[in-house]
Protein backbone atom coordinates (compact mmCIF):
# COMPACT_ATOMS: atom_id res chain seq x y z
CA UNK A 1 0.00 0.00 0.00
CA UNK A 2 2.76 2.66 1.18
CA UNK A 3 4.68 1.39 -2.80
CA UNK A 4 1.53 2.12 -4.45
CA UNK A 5 0.69 5.87 -2.38
CA UNK A 6 4.67 6.85 -3.10
CA UNK A 7 3.83 5.74 -6.55
CA UNK A 8 0.99 8.32 -7.06
CA UNK A 9 2.88 10.95 -5.24
CA UNK A 10 6.16 10.58 -7.61
CA UNK A 11 3.90 10.51 -10.80
CA UNK A 12 2.08 13.48 -9.35
CA UNK A 13 5.20 15.56 -8.66
CA UNK A 14 7.03 14.56 -11.73
CA UNK A 15 3.88 15.96 -13.99
CA UNK A 16 3.99 18.84 -11.67
CA UNK A 17 7.14 19.35 -12.94
CA UNK A 18 6.36 18.94 -16.70
CA UNK A 19 3.98 21.40 -16.79
CA UNK A 20 5.80 24.08 -14.97
CA UNK A 21 8.52 23.45 -16.93
CA UNK A 22 6.89 23.60 -20.38
CA UNK A 23 4.81 27.00 -19.09
CA UNK A 24 8.82 28.47 -18.47
CA UNK A 25 9.37 27.63 -21.80
CA UNK A 26 6.47 28.91 -23.18
CA UNK A 27 7.58 32.59 -21.98
CA UNK A 28 11.26 31.73 -23.45
CA UNK A 29 10.49 34.12 -26.51
CA UNK A 30 9.39 36.98 -24.36
CA UNK A 31 12.33 36.74 -21.78
CA UNK A 32 14.79 36.82 -24.88
CA UNK A 33 13.08 40.23 -25.90
CA UNK A 34 13.23 41.52 -22.42
CA UNK A 35 16.94 40.33 -22.11
CA UNK A 36 18.37 42.18 -24.86
CA UNK A 37 16.38 45.47 -24.33
CA UNK A 38 17.43 45.93 -20.85
CA UNK A 39 20.76 43.86 -20.49
CA UNK A 40 23.95 43.95 -22.32
CA UNK A 41 25.47 40.60 -23.45
CA UNK A 42 25.49 37.88 -25.89
CA UNK A 43 23.09 35.16 -26.64
CA UNK A 44 25.00 32.27 -24.32
CA UNK A 45 24.75 35.05 -21.70
CA UNK A 46 21.15 34.75 -22.06
CA UNK A 47 20.82 31.59 -21.77
CA UNK A 48 23.43 30.87 -18.76
CA UNK A 49 21.22 33.14 -16.63
CA UNK A 50 17.89 31.43 -18.46
CA UNK A 51 18.93 27.99 -17.02
CA UNK A 52 20.24 29.21 -13.81
CA UNK A 53 16.32 30.81 -13.31
CA UNK A 54 15.06 27.98 -14.68
CA UNK A 55 16.72 25.37 -12.25
CA UNK A 56 15.60 28.07 -9.48
CA UNK A 57 11.98 28.06 -10.32
CA UNK A 58 12.27 24.00 -10.41
CA UNK A 59 13.50 24.07 -6.81
CA UNK A 60 11.11 26.89 -5.07
CA UNK A 61 8.27 25.52 -6.98
CA UNK A 62 8.54 22.15 -5.69
CA UNK A 63 7.81 23.07 -1.74
CA UNK A 64 7.08 21.27 0.08
CA UNK A 65 8.50 18.24 -1.34
CA UNK A 66 11.97 20.21 -1.82
CA UNK A 67 12.96 21.98 1.34
CA UNK A 68 15.67 24.36 1.24
CA UNK A 69 18.17 26.65 2.97
CA UNK A 70 20.91 29.02 1.82
CA UNK A 71 23.79 29.79 4.21
CA UNK A 72 26.87 32.14 3.64
CA UNK A 73 25.55 34.67 0.80
CA UNK A 74 27.74 37.44 2.25
CA UNK A 75 30.77 35.15 0.99
CA UNK A 76 30.00 35.81 -2.61
CA UNK A 77 32.62 38.20 -3.74
CA UNK A 78 30.61 41.30 -5.14
CA UNK A 79 32.50 41.99 -8.41
CA UNK A 80 33.79 40.05 -11.40
CA UNK A 81 33.65 36.33 -11.49
CA UNK A 82 34.38 33.64 -9.47
CA UNK A 83 35.20 29.39 -9.84
CA UNK A 84 32.26 28.50 -7.44
CA UNK A 85 33.03 24.61 -6.40
CA UNK A 86 30.80 22.18 -5.69
CA UNK A 87 30.64 18.72 -4.03
CA UNK A 88 28.90 16.17 -5.86
CA UNK A 89 26.39 13.65 -4.39
CA UNK A 90 23.07 13.33 -6.51
CA UNK A 91 22.34 13.55 -10.32
CA UNK A 92 20.55 16.43 -9.89
CA UNK A 93 22.80 18.52 -8.34
CA UNK A 94 22.83 20.68 -11.91
CA UNK A 95 19.88 21.89 -10.46
CA UNK A 96 20.42 22.52 -6.70
CA UNK A 97 23.25 24.63 -8.01
CA UNK A 98 20.94 27.08 -9.35
CA UNK A 99 20.24 28.11 -5.17
CA UNK A 100 23.71 29.29 -5.69
CA UNK A 101 22.53 33.38 -6.33
CA UNK A 102 24.98 33.86 -9.31
CA UNK A 103 22.73 34.02 -12.59
CA UNK A 104 25.51 33.96 -14.72
CA UNK A 105 27.58 30.82 -14.49
CA UNK A 106 29.46 28.86 -17.35
CA UNK A 107 29.39 25.17 -16.06
CA UNK A 108 31.78 22.09 -17.08
CA UNK A 109 30.34 18.99 -17.45
CA UNK A 110 31.34 15.98 -18.56
CA UNK A 111 30.37 14.12 -22.03
CA UNK A 112 27.48 12.29 -20.50
CA UNK A 113 25.22 15.13 -19.84
CA UNK A 114 25.49 16.19 -23.33
CA UNK A 115 23.72 12.95 -24.46
CA UNK A 116 20.64 14.14 -22.37
CA UNK A 117 18.64 15.23 -25.74
CA UNK A 118 16.09 16.90 -23.06
CA UNK A 119 18.61 19.05 -21.99
CA UNK A 120 21.37 19.55 -24.52
CA UNK A 121 20.04 22.19 -26.73
CA UNK A 122 19.95 24.17 -23.52
CA UNK A 123 24.01 23.50 -22.58
CA UNK A 124 25.03 23.87 -26.09
CA UNK A 125 23.08 27.77 -26.36
CA UNK A 126 24.97 28.65 -22.85
CA UNK A 127 28.29 27.66 -24.56
CA UNK A 128 28.67 24.89 -21.22
CA UNK A 129 32.31 23.73 -21.27
CA UNK A 130 32.56 19.98 -22.23
CA UNK A 131 35.78 19.00 -20.41
CA UNK A 132 36.10 15.85 -21.84
CA UNK A 133 36.05 17.41 -25.16
CA UNK A 134 38.23 20.40 -24.87
CA UNK A 135 42.17 20.85 -24.86
CA UNK A 136 44.14 22.86 -22.31
CA UNK A 137 44.69 25.43 -25.21
CA UNK A 138 40.95 25.77 -25.15
CA UNK A 139 40.47 25.79 -21.79
CA UNK A 140 42.88 28.64 -20.99
CA UNK A 141 41.35 31.22 -23.81
CA UNK A 142 37.36 29.97 -22.23
CA UNK A 143 38.78 30.72 -18.77
CA UNK A 144 40.46 34.16 -20.46
CA UNK A 145 37.28 35.04 -22.73
CA UNK A 146 34.46 34.46 -20.04
CA UNK A 147 37.12 36.17 -16.68
CA UNK A 148 36.59 39.43 -18.93
CA UNK A 149 32.95 39.20 -19.35
CA UNK A 150 31.92 38.63 -15.53
CA UNK A 151 31.20 35.23 -16.14
CA UNK A 152 31.66 33.16 -13.04
CA UNK A 153 32.76 28.99 -13.94
CA UNK A 154 30.91 26.18 -11.93
CA UNK A 155 33.12 22.97 -11.08
CA UNK A 156 32.49 19.61 -9.58
CA UNK A 157 36.17 19.08 -8.47
CA UNK A 158 35.10 15.39 -7.66
CA UNK A 159 34.56 14.65 -11.29
CA UNK A 160 31.65 12.30 -10.94
CA UNK A 161 28.82 11.54 -8.04
CA UNK A 162 30.00 10.36 -4.87
CA UNK A 163 27.65 6.87 -4.75
CA UNK A 164 28.13 6.55 -1.23
CA UNK A 165 28.03 9.99 0.53
CA UNK A 166 31.34 10.81 1.21
CA UNK A 167 34.20 13.16 -0.56
CA UNK A 168 35.65 12.24 -3.81
CA UNK A 169 39.39 12.73 -4.12
CA UNK A 170 39.25 16.83 -5.67
CA UNK A 171 41.04 17.20 -9.29
CA UNK A 172 42.64 20.08 -10.15
CA UNK A 173 41.09 21.76 -13.15
CA UNK A 174 38.97 23.97 -11.07
CA UNK A 175 42.05 25.37 -9.52
CA UNK A 176 43.98 25.40 -12.19
CA UNK A 177 41.04 27.70 -13.89
CA UNK A 178 41.71 30.43 -10.77
CA UNK A 179 45.26 30.29 -10.61
CA UNK A 180 45.30 30.95 -14.37
CA UNK A 181 42.84 34.10 -14.49
CA UNK A 182 43.52 35.24 -11.01
CA UNK A 183 39.81 34.22 -9.77
CA UNK A 184 38.57 33.37 -6.37
CA UNK A 185 37.46 30.30 -5.86
CA UNK A 186 33.65 29.93 -4.05
CA UNK A 187 33.24 26.63 -2.07
CA UNK A 188 29.77 25.88 -1.75
CA UNK A 189 28.91 22.59 0.27
CA UNK A 190 25.80 20.74 -0.69
CA UNK A 191 24.04 18.31 1.81
CA UNK A 192 20.76 16.93 1.39
CA UNK A 193 21.06 16.25 -2.39
CA UNK A 194 21.61 12.92 -2.27
CA UNK A 195 18.43 11.55 -0.58
CA UNK A 196 16.57 13.49 -3.35
CA UNK A 197 17.43 10.75 -6.14
CA UNK A 198 17.57 7.28 -5.91
CA UNK A 199 19.25 4.84 -8.58
CA UNK A 200 15.71 3.56 -9.91
CA UNK A 201 14.16 6.68 -11.62
CA UNK A 202 11.49 7.76 -10.81
CA UNK A 203 11.50 7.32 -7.50
CA UNK A 204 12.26 11.04 -5.89
CA UNK A 205 12.14 11.44 -2.43
CA UNK A 206 11.25 14.84 -0.45
CA UNK A 207 14.13 15.93 1.11
CA UNK A 208 15.72 19.30 2.63
CA UNK A 209 18.98 20.62 0.80
CA UNK A 210 21.22 23.10 2.83
CA UNK A 211 23.41 25.15 0.99
CA UNK A 212 26.80 26.37 3.05
CA UNK A 213 28.49 28.65 0.90
CA UNK A 214 31.89 29.66 2.63
CA UNK A 215 34.54 32.02 2.12
CA UNK A 216 36.28 32.49 -1.00
CA UNK A 217 39.98 31.30 -1.49
CA UNK A 218 41.91 33.52 -3.43
CA UNK A 219 45.01 32.37 -5.34
CA UNK A 220 46.67 35.72 -4.08
CA UNK A 221 47.22 33.41 -0.97
CA UNK A 222 49.83 30.40 -2.33
CA UNK A 223 53.04 30.49 -4.01
CA UNK A 224 53.11 30.69 -7.40
CA UNK A 225 54.81 27.29 -7.67
CA UNK A 226 52.61 24.46 -8.31
CA UNK A 227 49.80 27.25 -6.53
CA UNK A 228 46.31 24.88 -8.68
CA UNK A 229 47.54 21.84 -6.47
CA UNK A 230 48.54 23.50 -3.31
CA UNK A 231 45.18 25.49 -3.53
CA UNK A 232 43.09 22.12 -4.58
CA UNK A 233 44.83 20.36 -1.50
CA UNK A 234 43.13 23.36 0.66
CA UNK A 235 40.28 23.62 -0.92
CA UNK A 236 39.49 19.79 -0.57
CA UNK A 237 40.75 20.71 3.11
CA UNK A 238 38.21 22.95 3.98
CA UNK A 239 35.49 20.80 2.79
CA UNK A 240 36.56 17.77 4.64
CA UNK A 241 36.93 19.78 7.88
CA UNK A 242 33.44 21.57 6.87
CA UNK A 243 31.66 17.80 6.63
CA UNK A 244 33.67 16.26 9.48
CA UNK A 245 35.37 13.80 7.35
Amino acid sequence: MLRVLFTIINFVYLTWLTFISIVYELALPIYLVLFFIFRQGKLDDAFRIHNWAYGNYLVKLSWPYIRYSIKGRENIPEDGSSVIVLNHRSSFDIFFSSLVPVPNQLVIVRDWVYRIKLVRWAMKLANYMNIDHTSMQMFRQTGNEFRGRNVSFQFYPEGHRSRHGKLLRFRTGAFFMASENDLPVLPVVMTGTEHFGSYKFPWLHPTKIVVNILPPVYPSEFEKNLRAQKMRRAVEKIYREFLGE
